[in-house]
This record gives C-alpha cells, structure tokens and sequence, in this order.
C-alpha cells in the first residue's frame, strides 16, 4: 500500500509542483500578468488543440471514440451541472454569485489537469480516455456555461441556438478534432517533420499551462461571500468524483473508463470558467476563489483519488 501512495504521490505532486512554481515566479514579478493571459491564450489556441490533434492522429480511431462511454460521460455532466444549479437557485438569491457558484462548481480543469493526469495514470489509454472527455464533452459544458450565465448575470447578451452554435463551431478544439479525423479516417500520413514539430508544442504545452494556472491563481481577502466559495470548492472536488464514480459504476464501466471518470470529475475548477464568469459579468470574487481553494486542495484529493484507485484495483 506504500508504494501505491508513492505512485499516486508520483504523479500529482509534480504537477502541482510546476503549478506553485508559476504562483510563486509571480509573487517575486519574475513573470506578469501579460505572460499569464498571454500563455493561457497560447495553450488555449495552440497548444491544447495540438495535443488533442497528435492524440487523435496518433491514435486508432476505433479505440478512440467510444460511444458508451462519451454518452455516459455527457449524461453524468449534465445531470451534475442541472443538479448544482436547481440545488443553488433557492439558497443563493444574488444572481451573478450563483451564476459563478454553480459554473465553478461543475466546471473542471479537464483540459490542462485532466489530461496529463490521465497520461501520467494510464499512458496512451489514459490520453486516449481524456482526450474523449474534452473533445466531445467539453463543448457540452461550454454550452452549458454559456446558458446559466446568460440567465443569471447582468452583461448577458440574447442567447440565440445559431450563436451557441456559432461558439462551438469556432472554438479551437473542435476544429483540431475534425482535422484530426480528416486526416486518420482516409489514412493520411503528416511528413516526419512537420509531425516532429506538433510533438515538440506538445510536449512544452503542459508545463506551460500549469506555470500560467499558477501565475493566475490571485486571492483577494476573505468576504462575506467566502463561504460560496468554500460550499463551490467542496462541491466540486469532493461531491463531484463521488458522484462520477458512483454513476460510471452502476453503468457498469470498470477499469480505466472508471478511473477517467473519476478523475476528470474530480480536477479543480478552471481559469478558463473564471475568466467566462467575469467577462458575462457575474461574481469574480466567488469564481477566483473557488479556483484557487479547488487547485490547492486537490493536490490532496486527487492523491487520495488515485491512490483509492490503485488499492481498489480499477487500475493495475
């Protein structure tokens, strides 16, 4: 069982290790506000895409795309997102801090955490799974974010189907996931070198985005208002992955589609949700510091998660 701690230690800590090195490179102005938005919008345009681009490409698509299993991670998104939201709609009467509550509370760091998580666990199987997740689920929550926030905040613009459409439609990693398939569907081969270069992106993508993760992180005191923030981060890195899990298994998924589930239910709260809030104007306050108290605490939570995972043999 020790070394099963060791393992799971092993593959969180380093990550959040990079994370903190990114907060702290910002407390002594190493680095910047610009390089924090400047690198987030890099991996959010390039680097992520690629990594998602290389992992379908790489991989066969049959093993790839598994039907069960995104349609039951689809159902357990929205299922969870609706549950949060009716839950918060009496308890929270402010309308642009329950938009941001529940947003934060659903809306996890698949993408940038998620994936080198489920890599770190799992190899190509666990990439492949993750990959799943933000391809084709992602979208879903990105929907999702848009239509509480059009209801619950006060910068909301009409909401029409061919805009949300228009959204998804534009947003990088769809367009890298049909590029993607474009090119492994008919058999098309990329030049060693241009296929070189998307693996050197792809291997700087990660330890950028978490040094930007890092440098984002911004506490502004204690308000009134903590204790959403507090109620959001529990929600979403405890209640979440119990919930995840306990649905992936009386699904009856098992093995490393269990684990994913888990895992991608369970990652902190995502920049990229904070940022959604602020601009559509609801509360930043609630948003940024369910982030920051989410992030910091799942350094244990996902250690104990993983570490759950190997005693229970989901995972060999």
């Amino acid at each position: 069982m020790l070394s099963d701690l060791l393992f799971s230690l092993g593959i969180v800590m380093p990550l959040f290790m990079v994370l903190l090195l990114g907060f702290g490179l910002k407390r002594i102005n190493m680095i910047g506000d610009a390089f924090a938005a400047g690198g987030n919008k890099l991996m959010f345009y390039i680097g992520l895409p690629v990594i998602i681009f290389r992992s379908i490409y790489r991989a066969d698509i049959r093993e790839l795309f598994d039907p069960r299993f995104v349609t039951a991670m689809l159902v357990i998104t929205v299922v969870t997102a609706s549950a949060v939201w009716l839950s918060a709609t009496p308890l929270i009467k402010d309308k642009p801090v329950r938009g941001a509550f529940v947003l934060s509370s659903f809306r996890g760091n698949q993408a940038f955490l998620g994936i080198p998580l489920m890599t770190l666990l799992a190899g190509e199987a666990g990439l492949i799974r993750a990959t799943m997740v933000v391809t084709f689920v992602l979208p879903v929550a990105n929907v999702l974010s848009i239509l509480l926030l059009a209801s619950t905040c006060g910068k909301d613009k009409k909401i029409t189907p061919g805009g949300v459409m228009l959204t998804i439609v534009k947003n990088p990693i769809i367009i890298t996931t049909a590029l993607g398939l474009g090119l492994v569907l008919p058999g098309i081969r990329l030049p060693v070198i241009i296929d070189d270069s998307l693996g050197y992106i792809a291997d700087m993508a990660t330890p950028l985005a978490l040094l930007c993760i890092g440098a984002s992180m911004k506490f502004t005191g204690f308000d009134k208002k903590f204790k959403y923030a507090m109620w959001g981060s529990f929600v979403k890195i405890i209640l979440l992955p119990i919930a995840f899990a306990g649905a992936g298994y009386l699904l009856g998924f098992r093995g490393y589609d269990l684990a994913a589930m888990t895992i991608m239910g369970g990652v902190p709260s995502a920049i990229a949700g904070y940022s959604m809030v602020v601009e559509m104007g609801g509360d930043g306050y609630v948003a940024g510091t369910i982030v920051i108290i989410s992030t910091l605490l799942s350094a244990f939570t996902l250690t104990l998660i993983i570490y759950g995972i190997r005693v229970l043999g989901v995972v060999g």
